[in-house]
């Protein structure tokens, strides 16, 4: 059997997801950051991306085999704690594949970067948080930007 650990993606609304991963996959401030069963204990902050995961499901069938997953979330950035039975995600907002207007993000994408246009050389943080944001849900939705 292999190795798991408790995988809980938690928003101040809900519990987005709670359940066993093989790995998780999340978007660290510095670089994209891979969590497996007893992994040495960190904490870090995220990035506005894709959290991607390989989860276990109980078989059906009644004859007790287990199947596996990928699931995948987008985040605006956050924390993740890890521990080496556990992976805890704190973000503001987590979106499923299901919870995403693909033209809705389209259409808020094209106005973060007119916004960004027009900044030239003043504090732009918003916009290029707007852009990473609109980039991650249309990841997570398996749509490129166009």
């Amino acid at each position: 059997m292999p190795a798991r650990t408790q995988f809980l993606i938690v928003t101040p609304g809900a519990v987005k997801f709670q359940g066993d991963a093989e790995i998780v996959v999340a978007p660290g401030s510095a670089g994209d950051l891979g969590a497996l069963p007893q992994h040495a204990p960190l904490l870090t902050t995220l990035r506005s991306g894709a959290v991607r995961a390989t989860v276990v499901n109980a078989g059906s069938g009644g004859d007790g085999k287990t199947a596996t997953e990928r699931i995948e979330f987008a985040v605006d950035g956050g924390f993740m704690e890890v521990l080496p039975d556990k992976v805890i995600i704190l973000t503001d907002v987590a979106l499923s594949r299901d919870e995403i207007d693909v033209e809705q993000v389209r259409a808020e994408l094209k106005r973060a970067e007119e916004a960004l246009a027009q900044k030239r050389g003043s504090d732009d943080t918003a916009e290029r948080r707007a852009i990473a944001w609109a980039h991650a849900c249309l990841e997570v939705a398996h749509r490129p930007t166009v």
